[in-house]
Protein backbone atom coordinates (compact mmCIF):
# COMPACT_ATOMS: atom_id res chain seq x y z
CA UNK A 1 0.00 0.00 0.00
CA UNK A 2 2.83 2.30 1.25
CA UNK A 3 4.30 2.25 -2.31
CA UNK A 4 1.39 3.12 -4.31
CA UNK A 5 2.36 3.40 -7.20
CA UNK A 6 5.56 3.82 -7.43
CA UNK A 7 8.20 2.91 -10.30
CA UNK A 8 11.25 1.25 -8.09
CA UNK A 9 14.24 2.94 -9.93
CA UNK A 10 17.33 1.06 -8.30
CA UNK A 11 20.33 3.13 -8.81
CA UNK A 12 20.92 2.40 -4.85
CA UNK A 13 21.08 6.54 -4.40
CA UNK A 14 19.66 7.66 -1.29
CA UNK A 15 16.83 10.34 -1.47
CA UNK A 16 17.68 13.49 0.62
CA UNK A 17 21.55 12.59 1.03
CA UNK A 18 23.19 14.39 -0.88
CA UNK A 19 26.35 15.59 -2.07
CA UNK A 20 28.47 18.03 -0.43
CA UNK A 21 31.77 20.89 -0.76
CA UNK A 22 35.00 23.02 -0.09
CA UNK A 23 34.66 26.58 0.87
CA UNK A 24 36.79 28.42 -1.86
CA UNK A 25 37.38 32.17 -2.92
CA UNK A 26 36.26 31.42 -6.74
CA UNK A 27 35.18 28.87 -9.25
CA UNK A 28 37.55 28.08 -11.59
CA UNK A 29 37.11 27.68 -15.07
CA UNK A 30 36.76 24.66 -17.08
CA UNK A 31 40.09 24.83 -18.83
CA UNK A 32 42.01 24.55 -15.29
CA UNK A 33 44.65 21.56 -14.46
CA UNK A 34 42.93 18.00 -13.97
CA UNK A 35 45.13 16.81 -11.05
CA UNK A 36 44.06 20.07 -9.16
CA UNK A 37 45.09 19.22 -4.95
CA UNK A 38 41.95 20.15 -3.03
CA UNK A 39 42.78 22.48 0.21
CA UNK A 40 42.78 21.59 3.71
CA UNK A 41 40.35 21.96 6.03
CA UNK A 42 38.13 21.20 8.92
CA UNK A 43 39.36 20.75 12.55
CA UNK A 44 42.82 19.73 14.10
CA UNK A 45 41.67 16.17 13.77
CA UNK A 46 40.78 15.82 10.57
CA UNK A 47 41.53 18.20 7.42
CA UNK A 48 40.05 17.70 3.82
CA UNK A 49 36.70 16.72 2.11
CA UNK A 50 35.70 12.96 2.80
CA UNK A 51 32.80 10.35 1.70
CA UNK A 52 30.99 8.02 3.91
CA UNK A 53 30.12 5.28 2.15
CA UNK A 54 27.38 2.74 3.49
CA UNK A 55 28.18 -1.02 2.92
CA UNK A 56 25.33 -2.98 3.18
CA UNK A 57 27.19 -6.22 2.83
CA UNK A 58 27.93 -5.92 6.58
CA UNK A 59 26.32 -2.72 7.84
CA UNK A 60 28.95 -1.15 8.30
CA UNK A 61 30.13 2.94 7.42
CA UNK A 62 33.63 3.45 5.93
CA UNK A 63 34.56 6.98 5.43
CA UNK A 64 37.32 8.06 2.64
CA UNK A 65 39.69 10.83 2.09
CA UNK A 66 38.77 12.59 -0.98
CA UNK A 67 42.38 14.31 -2.25
CA UNK A 68 42.38 14.84 -5.49
CA UNK A 69 43.26 12.49 -8.33
CA UNK A 70 44.93 10.04 -6.58
CA UNK A 71 46.17 9.31 -3.00
CA UNK A 72 42.33 8.93 -2.16
CA UNK A 73 42.17 6.34 0.75
CA UNK A 74 40.09 4.76 3.34
CA UNK A 75 40.42 7.08 7.03
CA UNK A 76 38.36 4.76 8.81
CA UNK A 77 35.10 2.45 9.21
CA UNK A 78 32.84 1.91 12.16
CA UNK A 79 31.75 -1.37 12.70
CA UNK A 80 27.99 -2.70 12.36
CA UNK A 81 28.00 -3.23 16.69
CA UNK A 82 27.94 0.79 16.87
CA UNK A 83 24.59 0.77 14.77
CA UNK A 84 23.32 -1.64 16.76
CA UNK A 85 23.37 -4.51 13.76
CA UNK A 86 20.74 -2.89 11.23
CA UNK A 87 20.86 -1.70 7.99
CA UNK A 88 22.40 1.90 7.44
CA UNK A 89 19.83 4.70 5.96
CA UNK A 90 19.75 8.23 4.93
CA UNK A 91 22.67 10.19 5.83
CA UNK A 92 23.18 14.16 6.24
CA UNK A 93 24.98 16.72 8.05
CA UNK A 94 24.49 19.70 10.10
CA UNK A 95 26.47 22.98 9.99
CA UNK A 96 27.58 21.95 13.29
CA UNK A 97 29.53 19.55 11.49
CA UNK A 98 27.83 16.77 12.61
CA UNK A 99 26.80 13.25 10.70
CA UNK A 100 23.40 11.83 10.92
CA UNK A 101 22.38 8.18 9.80
CA UNK A 102 19.13 7.18 9.96
CA UNK A 103 18.68 3.41 11.74
CA UNK A 104 15.24 2.35 10.52
CA UNK A 105 14.75 -1.15 11.85
CA UNK A 106 16.04 0.07 15.22
CA UNK A 107 13.89 3.17 15.18
CA UNK A 108 16.93 5.61 15.94
CA UNK A 109 19.06 8.02 14.59
CA UNK A 110 22.91 7.90 14.92
CA UNK A 111 24.82 10.53 15.56
CA UNK A 112 28.68 10.67 14.35
CA UNK A 113 31.38 13.52 15.10
CA UNK A 114 33.73 13.67 12.11
CA UNK A 115 36.45 15.84 13.06
CA UNK A 116 37.36 16.43 16.36
CA UNK A 117 39.18 12.70 16.57
CA UNK A 118 41.94 11.29 14.02
CA UNK A 119 38.87 9.20 12.72
CA UNK A 120 35.44 9.96 12.56
CA UNK A 121 33.78 8.76 15.99
CA UNK A 122 30.43 7.33 16.64
CA UNK A 123 28.52 9.20 19.56
CA UNK A 124 25.32 7.88 19.87
CA UNK A 125 21.67 6.55 18.85
CA UNK A 126 19.15 8.60 19.52
CA UNK A 127 15.61 7.44 19.82
CA UNK A 128 12.91 9.17 17.24
CA UNK A 129 10.00 7.76 15.79
CA UNK A 130 8.87 4.54 14.34
CA UNK A 131 11.05 3.84 10.66
CA UNK A 132 12.82 6.98 10.24
CA UNK A 133 13.76 6.94 6.51
CA UNK A 134 14.64 10.71 5.03
CA UNK A 135 16.78 13.41 6.49
CA UNK A 136 16.57 17.34 6.15
CA UNK A 137 19.28 20.11 7.41
CA UNK A 138 16.60 22.92 7.97
CA UNK A 139 17.13 25.82 5.50
CA UNK A 140 16.64 28.37 8.29
CA UNK A 141 18.77 26.73 11.15
CA UNK A 142 21.65 24.48 9.62
CA UNK A 143 21.93 22.96 13.26
CA UNK A 144 18.65 21.62 13.13
CA UNK A 145 17.58 18.20 11.39
CA UNK A 146 14.53 17.35 10.66
CA UNK A 147 13.89 13.38 10.83
CA UNK A 148 11.18 11.84 8.52
CA UNK A 149 9.46 8.38 10.46
CA UNK A 150 7.83 6.88 7.81
CA UNK A 151 5.41 4.25 10.41
CA UNK A 152 5.00 0.72 11.00
CA UNK A 153 5.43 -1.59 7.74
CA UNK A 154 5.25 -5.01 10.01
CA UNK A 155 3.89 -7.32 7.08
CA UNK A 156 -0.09 -7.64 7.76
CA UNK A 157 -0.09 -4.41 10.17
CA UNK A 158 -3.28 -2.68 10.54
CA UNK A 159 -1.23 0.52 11.24
CA UNK A 160 0.51 0.61 8.10
CA UNK A 161 2.44 4.16 8.16
CA UNK A 162 1.65 4.91 11.86
CA UNK A 163 4.00 6.16 14.47
CA UNK A 164 3.11 3.65 17.30
CA UNK A 165 5.78 5.63 19.53
CA UNK A 166 4.59 8.73 19.33
CA UNK A 167 1.47 8.86 17.98
CA UNK A 168 -1.10 6.57 20.06
CA UNK A 169 -2.97 8.87 21.81
CA UNK A 170 -5.94 6.99 23.64
CA UNK A 171 -7.85 10.20 23.81
CA UNK A 172 -7.95 10.80 20.34
CA UNK A 173 -10.97 9.55 18.39
CA UNK A 174 -11.63 6.03 19.02
CA UNK A 175 -8.34 5.43 20.77
CA UNK A 176 -5.92 4.79 18.38
CA UNK A 177 -3.05 5.26 16.59
CA UNK A 178 -3.58 8.43 14.32
CA UNK A 179 -0.47 9.10 11.57
CA UNK A 180 2.52 9.10 11.31
CA UNK A 181 5.23 11.45 12.76
CA UNK A 182 8.67 13.65 12.10
CA UNK A 183 11.65 14.56 14.46
CA UNK A 184 13.63 17.41 14.91
CA UNK A 185 17.13 17.46 16.10
CA UNK A 186 19.40 20.26 17.54
CA UNK A 187 23.29 20.38 18.12
CA UNK A 188 25.80 23.00 17.60
CA UNK A 189 28.98 22.22 16.78
CA UNK A 190 31.33 18.78 17.21
CA UNK A 191 34.19 18.94 18.82
CA UNK A 192 34.93 20.56 22.54
CA UNK A 193 32.25 23.02 24.52
CA UNK A 194 29.76 21.47 21.55
CA UNK A 195 26.38 20.84 22.23
CA UNK A 196 25.64 17.19 21.15
CA UNK A 197 22.41 16.42 18.91
CA UNK A 198 19.57 15.89 21.13
CA UNK A 199 16.17 15.50 20.17
CA UNK A 200 14.16 18.29 20.58
CA UNK A 201 10.03 17.59 19.50
CA UNK A 202 8.11 15.32 17.33
CA UNK A 203 5.46 16.32 15.56
CA UNK A 204 2.51 13.68 14.69
CA UNK A 205 0.67 14.87 11.47
CA UNK A 206 -2.30 12.77 11.51
CA UNK A 207 -1.50 11.40 8.15
CA UNK A 208 0.29 7.62 7.59
CA UNK A 209 2.65 6.78 4.66
CA UNK A 210 6.08 7.74 3.70
CA UNK A 211 6.93 11.47 4.51
CA UNK A 212 9.22 13.80 2.29
CA UNK A 213 9.18 17.71 2.94
CA UNK A 214 10.44 20.51 1.27
CA UNK A 215 11.12 23.84 3.36
CA UNK A 216 9.46 26.96 2.59
CA UNK A 217 12.29 30.23 3.11
CA UNK A 218 13.74 33.71 1.56
CA UNK A 219 12.57 37.36 2.10
CA UNK A 220 9.35 37.59 3.22
CA UNK A 221 8.22 34.35 2.46
CA UNK A 222 6.53 32.16 6.09
CA UNK A 223 9.12 29.82 6.95
CA UNK A 224 7.53 26.39 7.05
CA UNK A 225 8.31 22.69 6.88
CA UNK A 226 5.66 20.59 4.06
CA UNK A 227 5.42 17.36 5.38
CA UNK A 228 3.53 15.05 2.87
CA UNK A 229 2.55 11.58 3.65
CA UNK A 230 2.00 9.13 0.70
CA UNK A 231 -0.64 6.61 2.46
CA UNK A 232 -2.89 9.22 3.45
CA UNK A 233 -2.63 11.53 0.43
CA UNK A 234 -2.07 14.74 2.42
CA UNK A 235 0.12 17.83 3.51
CA UNK A 236 0.86 18.57 6.71
CA UNK A 237 2.31 22.67 7.47
CA UNK A 238 4.69 22.72 10.14
CA UNK A 239 5.58 26.26 11.67
CA UNK A 240 9.09 26.63 11.43
CA UNK A 241 9.48 30.87 12.15
CA UNK A 242 12.20 30.97 14.38
CA UNK A 243 10.22 33.46 17.07
CA UNK A 244 6.77 31.78 16.31
CA UNK A 245 4.68 30.86 19.71
CA UNK A 246 3.89 27.90 17.19
CA UNK A 247 7.18 27.20 16.37
CA UNK A 248 7.37 23.27 15.67
CA UNK A 249 3.83 22.81 15.40
CA UNK A 250 1.40 21.85 12.57
CA UNK A 251 -0.73 24.93 11.70
CA UNK A 252 -2.27 23.75 8.67
CA UNK A 253 -3.08 20.50 6.34
CA UNK A 254 -3.57 20.17 2.49
CA UNK A 255 -5.65 17.48 1.87
CA UNK A 256 -4.45 16.79 -2.25
CA UNK A 257 -8.01 15.07 -3.32
CA UNK A 258 -8.43 16.04 -6.64
CA UNK A 259 -12.00 15.79 -7.60
CA UNK A 260 -11.02 15.28 -11.77
CA UNK A 261 -9.11 12.04 -10.66
CA UNK A 262 -10.97 10.49 -8.56
CA UNK A 263 -14.65 10.68 -6.79
CA UNK A 264 -13.06 12.45 -3.24
CA UNK A 265 -13.68 15.45 -0.92
CA UNK A 266 -11.49 18.17 -0.26
CA UNK A 267 -10.87 18.40 3.57
CA UNK A 268 -8.53 20.87 4.10
CA UNK A 269 -10.91 23.21 6.06
CA UNK A 270 -10.87 20.27 8.57
CA UNK A 271 -10.33 20.57 12.02
CA UNK A 272 -6.37 19.92 12.77
CA UNK A 273 -7.72 16.82 15.24
CA UNK A 274 -9.81 15.09 12.85
CA UNK A 275 -8.03 12.76 10.44
CA UNK A 276 -8.93 13.61 6.60
CA UNK A 277 -10.03 10.59 4.83
CA UNK A 278 -7.72 8.78 2.54
CA UNK A 279 -6.87 10.14 -1.09
CA UNK A 280 -5.21 7.98 -4.06
CA UNK A 281 -3.10 10.94 -4.98
CA UNK A 282 0.23 9.55 -3.91
CA UNK A 283 2.48 12.09 -3.18
CA UNK A 284 6.50 11.31 -3.56
CA UNK A 285 8.72 14.29 -4.06
CA UNK A 286 8.13 17.97 -2.80
CA UNK A 287 10.14 21.00 -3.91
CA UNK A 288 10.84 24.21 -3.16
CA UNK A 289 11.65 26.86 -5.84
CA UNK A 290 13.66 30.01 -4.60
CA UNK A 291 12.55 31.52 -7.67
CA UNK A 292 8.84 31.64 -8.02
CA UNK A 293 8.30 31.41 -3.70
CA UNK A 294 6.16 28.21 -4.16
CA UNK A 295 5.98 24.59 -3.31
CA UNK A 296 5.82 22.11 -5.89
CA UNK A 297 4.36 18.46 -4.77
CA UNK A 298 4.54 15.40 -7.39
CA UNK A 299 1.55 13.42 -7.17
CA UNK A 300 2.17 10.10 -8.29
CA UNK A 301 -1.11 8.40 -7.94
CA UNK A 302 -2.42 11.19 -9.84
CA UNK A 303 0.18 12.19 -12.38
CA UNK A 304 0.22 15.20 -11.64
CA UNK A 305 2.18 18.56 -10.22
CA UNK A 306 0.47 20.49 -7.53
CA UNK A 307 1.83 24.25 -6.90
CA UNK A 308 1.27 25.44 -3.61
CA UNK A 309 1.73 29.32 -2.31
CA UNK A 310 3.40 28.83 1.52
CA UNK A 311 1.40 32.01 2.56
CA UNK A 312 -2.52 31.12 2.32
CA UNK A 313 -1.24 28.01 2.14
CA UNK A 314 -3.18 26.44 -0.64
CA UNK A 315 -3.35 24.73 -4.62
CA UNK A 316 -2.49 27.50 -6.53
CA UNK A 317 -1.95 25.27 -9.59
CA UNK A 318 -1.90 21.33 -10.93
CA UNK A 319 0.61 20.50 -14.25
CA UNK A 320 -0.83 17.24 -15.69
CA UNK A 321 1.55 14.80 -16.64
CA UNK A 322 -0.90 11.77 -17.88
CA UNK A 323 0.10 10.84 -20.98
CA UNK A 324 4.03 11.40 -20.74
CA UNK A 325 6.96 8.82 -19.22
CA UNK A 326 7.31 10.76 -16.56
CA UNK A 327 7.00 9.35 -13.22
CA UNK A 328 9.85 11.49 -10.86
CA UNK A 329 10.74 14.56 -11.07
CA UNK A 330 14.08 17.00 -9.26
CA UNK A 331 14.60 21.25 -9.01
CA UNK A 332 17.55 22.94 -10.60
CA UNK A 333 19.33 24.62 -7.42
CA UNK A 334 18.38 28.25 -8.75
CA UNK A 335 14.52 26.84 -8.40
CA UNK A 336 13.90 27.73 -13.03
CA UNK A 337 13.57 24.14 -13.91
CA UNK A 338 11.37 21.13 -12.61
CA UNK A 339 13.30 17.77 -14.19
CA UNK A 340 11.35 15.47 -15.23
CA UNK A 341 12.68 12.27 -15.13
CA UNK A 342 10.78 8.77 -16.20
CA UNK A 343 10.89 6.22 -18.96
CA UNK A 344 9.91 4.10 -22.07
CA UNK A 345 9.91 0.30 -22.29
CA UNK A 346 9.43 -0.17 -26.37
CA UNK A 347 12.19 0.97 -26.70
CA UNK A 348 13.58 1.35 -23.31
CA UNK A 349 15.06 4.27 -22.85
CA UNK A 350 15.01 6.78 -19.97
CA UNK A 351 13.28 10.26 -21.37
CA UNK A 352 14.03 13.69 -19.70
CA UNK A 353 11.67 16.84 -19.32
CA UNK A 354 11.56 20.25 -18.18
CA UNK A 355 9.25 22.69 -16.74
CA UNK A 356 10.47 26.12 -16.71
CA UNK A 357 9.20 27.80 -13.86
CA UNK A 358 10.08 31.68 -15.04
CA UNK A 359 7.24 31.28 -18.05
CA UNK A 360 3.97 32.77 -17.53
CA UNK A 361 2.33 29.85 -18.63
CA UNK A 362 4.46 26.41 -17.69
CA UNK A 363 4.41 23.60 -20.01
CA UNK A 364 6.17 20.08 -20.10
CA UNK A 365 9.23 20.44 -22.95
CA UNK A 366 10.53 16.72 -23.91
CA UNK A 367 14.24 16.97 -24.16
CA UNK A 368 16.14 14.59 -27.02
CA UNK A 369 18.75 12.66 -25.08
CA UNK A 370 19.74 9.81 -27.49
CA UNK A 371 22.66 8.62 -25.15
CA UNK A 372 19.84 7.21 -22.54
CA UNK A 373 18.52 5.37 -25.22
CA UNK A 374 18.98 1.64 -23.75
CA UNK A 375 18.78 2.72 -19.78
CA UNK A 376 16.63 2.63 -17.25
CA UNK A 377 16.21 5.50 -14.77
CA UNK A 378 19.13 6.01 -11.77
CA UNK A 379 19.79 8.35 -9.61
CA UNK A 380 20.11 12.45 -11.11
CA UNK A 381 21.80 15.03 -8.88
CA UNK A 382 22.63 19.19 -10.00
CA UNK A 383 25.88 21.21 -9.05
CA UNK A 384 24.60 23.77 -6.70
CA UNK A 385 25.79 26.34 -9.23
CA UNK A 386 22.99 24.85 -11.45
CA UNK A 387 25.85 24.20 -13.90
CA UNK A 388 26.38 20.47 -14.22
CA UNK A 389 23.80 17.61 -14.20
CA UNK A 390 24.27 14.31 -13.56
CA UNK A 391 22.33 11.24 -14.16
CA UNK A 392 23.06 7.32 -13.34
CA UNK A 393 21.88 4.53 -15.71
CA UNK A 394 19.93 2.12 -13.50
CA UNK A 395 20.17 -1.31 -12.88
CA UNK A 396 16.41 -2.63 -14.19
CA UNK A 397 17.26 -6.34 -15.80
CA UNK A 398 15.52 -5.25 -18.88
CA UNK A 399 17.68 -2.10 -19.76
CA UNK A 400 20.31 -3.39 -22.33
CA UNK A 401 23.03 -0.07 -20.78
CA UNK A 402 23.81 -0.48 -17.69
CA UNK A 403 27.09 0.97 -15.40
CA UNK A 404 27.07 4.67 -16.87
CA UNK A 405 27.37 8.27 -15.42
CA UNK A 406 25.63 10.73 -18.02
CA UNK A 407 27.67 14.40 -17.43
CA UNK A 408 25.40 17.05 -18.77
CA UNK A 409 26.36 20.97 -19.26
CA UNK A 410 23.30 22.80 -18.03
CA UNK A 411 24.17 25.75 -19.18
CA UNK A 412 23.42 24.66 -22.64
CA UNK A 413 19.88 23.64 -21.78
CA UNK A 414 17.24 25.21 -24.68
CA UNK A 415 14.74 22.35 -25.18
CA UNK A 416 15.20 20.06 -26.56
CA UNK A 417 18.30 20.10 -26.39
CA UNK A 418 20.80 19.54 -23.40
CA UNK A 419 24.68 19.36 -24.33
CA UNK A 420 26.20 15.69 -23.02
CA UNK A 421 29.83 16.68 -21.72
CA UNK A 422 30.83 13.00 -21.32
CA UNK A 423 29.04 9.25 -20.99
CA UNK A 424 31.41 7.91 -18.23
CA UNK A 425 31.76 3.82 -17.83
CA UNK A 426 31.88 2.77 -14.59
CA UNK A 427 32.92 -0.50 -12.99
CA UNK A 428 30.39 -3.45 -14.50
CA UNK A 429 28.47 -4.22 -10.93
CA UNK A 430 24.71 -3.25 -11.83
CA UNK A 431 24.56 -1.14 -9.21
CA UNK A 432 25.61 2.64 -8.30
CA UNK A 433 25.15 5.48 -5.84
CA UNK A 434 26.67 8.68 -6.53
CA UNK A 435 27.58 11.99 -4.93
CA UNK A 436 29.38 15.90 -6.11
CA UNK A 437 32.01 17.73 -4.28
CA UNK A 438 31.99 21.04 -5.33
CA UNK A 439 33.81 24.50 -4.30
CA UNK A 440 33.22 28.18 -3.86
CA UNK A 441 30.28 28.74 -5.67
CA UNK A 442 28.82 25.57 -5.89
CA UNK A 443 30.86 24.39 -9.20
CA UNK A 444 31.58 20.47 -9.55
CA UNK A 445 34.64 19.32 -8.64
CA UNK A 446 34.91 15.63 -7.85
CA UNK A 447 32.47 13.12 -8.26
CA UNK A 448 32.35 9.95 -5.97
CA UNK A 449 30.68 6.79 -7.25
CA UNK A 450 29.71 3.39 -5.45
CA UNK A 451 30.39 0.15 -7.25
CA UNK A 452 28.36 -2.31 -5.25
CA UNK A 453 29.83 -5.62 -6.16
CA UNK A 454 33.05 -4.51 -6.49
CA UNK A 455 33.48 -3.31 -3.03
CA UNK A 456 35.04 -0.10 -4.11
CA UNK A 457 34.02 3.95 -4.82
CA UNK A 458 35.59 5.54 -8.16
CA UNK A 459 37.01 8.75 -8.05
CA UNK A 460 36.26 10.96 -11.05
CA UNK A 461 37.30 14.38 -11.63
CA UNK A 462 34.26 16.82 -12.83
CA UNK A 463 36.75 19.07 -15.36
CA UNK A 464 37.36 15.93 -17.81
CA UNK A 465 34.64 13.65 -16.88
CA UNK A 466 37.16 11.09 -16.19
CA UNK A 467 37.53 8.08 -13.41
CA UNK A 468 40.81 8.89 -11.69
CA UNK A 469 40.89 6.25 -8.96
CA UNK A 470 39.28 3.16 -6.95
CA UNK A 471 39.23 3.20 -3.50
CA UNK A 472 38.76 -0.06 -1.89
CA UNK A 473 35.95 -0.13 0.88
CA UNK A 474 33.23 -2.82 2.70
CA UNK A 475 31.30 -5.41 0.63
CA UNK A 476 28.36 -4.17 -1.27
CA UNK A 477 28.10 -0.11 -0.96
CA UNK A 478 25.48 1.71 -2.01
CA UNK A 479 24.74 5.03 -0.54
CA UNK A 480 27.68 7.75 -0.61
CA UNK A 481 27.82 11.21 1.10
CA UNK A 482 30.71 13.93 0.53
CA UNK A 483 31.36 15.77 3.81
CA UNK A 484 33.61 18.84 4.39
CA UNK A 485 33.42 20.90 7.46
CA UNK A 486 32.05 24.16 6.42
CA UNK A 487 29.96 22.91 3.15
CA UNK A 488 26.56 23.59 5.10
CA UNK A 489 26.77 26.89 5.32
CA UNK A 490 28.42 27.58 2.16
CA UNK A 491 25.52 26.15 0.76
CA UNK A 492 27.56 23.35 -1.55
CA UNK A 493 25.54 20.47 -1.82
CA UNK A 494 24.24 18.99 -4.39
CA UNK A 495 20.29 18.68 -5.12
CA UNK A 496 17.90 16.26 -6.83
Amino acid sequence: METMNRRQYSSYATTGTLGLVLIALAACSSGESTTEALAPGGSAGLSGPMVFVNNTGDKTLTSVAVRGDSNNAVINTISATAFEDVALGDMQFSSGDWIFVNLAAANKVATIDPLTAATPVHKTNLPVGTRPVHLYRDPIDGEVIWIMNDGDNTPGTTTPGEDLINCNNPARPGGAVVGGSVTILHNSHSGPGAHPPTVEKTVCVLAAGHRVTAFSSGAGVPKRAFVSSEISGEIAVIDNEPTSPTKWTMIARIDLCNSAKETCDNESGTLLTTPFTPNNSGPHGIRWSKLTNKIYSFQEGYQEIAEIDPGTPTITKTIDLAGTPYTGFGISPDGRYLLLRGQTTSPQATKLGVIDLSAATPVIADLTTPELDGTSPGAFKFSPDSKRFYILAGNAPAAPKKDRLFAYDWTTLAPPTLMLLREIPLVSTGAHSFDVLARGAGEAKFLVVSNGADNSVSIINATDNLKKQDVTVGPNPTGVMVFESGAAQAGNQATN
